[in-house]
């Protein structure tokens, strides 16, 4: 380990070994390293493409759009608990006055 507390990490990816270079906890970067084997596990398996790089491309697609999907249900989540909290305010206001 280095002084800036990066550590060598051994993942497997389909069939491939890589050496990373991580901050923090193993556990995570092992359960990153098995989404990303899980998920072009599954995209090899359904397109039965052999060519690696376009299986990435495809699990890099598929990934992004996961993110995508729970970056908006997070703003649209957010956005409930404000005006949740609003309501809730202006509730109270008229209680107590």
């Amino acid at each position: 380990m280095n002084p800036a507390g990066d550590q060598l990490l051994e993942l497997e990816i389909l069939g491939q070994t890589y050496h990373v270079r991580i901050q923090g906890s193993t556990e995570w970067a092992q359960k990153v390293g098995k989404i990303v084997d899980g998920t072009m596990r599954e995209i090899q398996a359904q397109t039965r493409l052999q060519d690696t790089t376009k299986v990435a491309i495809l699990a890099a697609l598929n990934l992004a759009d996961r993110l995508l999907i729970l970056e908006e249900s997070k703003s649209a989540l957010a956005a409930e608990v404000e005006n949740t909290s609003k309501q809730v305010a202006e509730v109270l206001d008229q209680a107590l006055s």
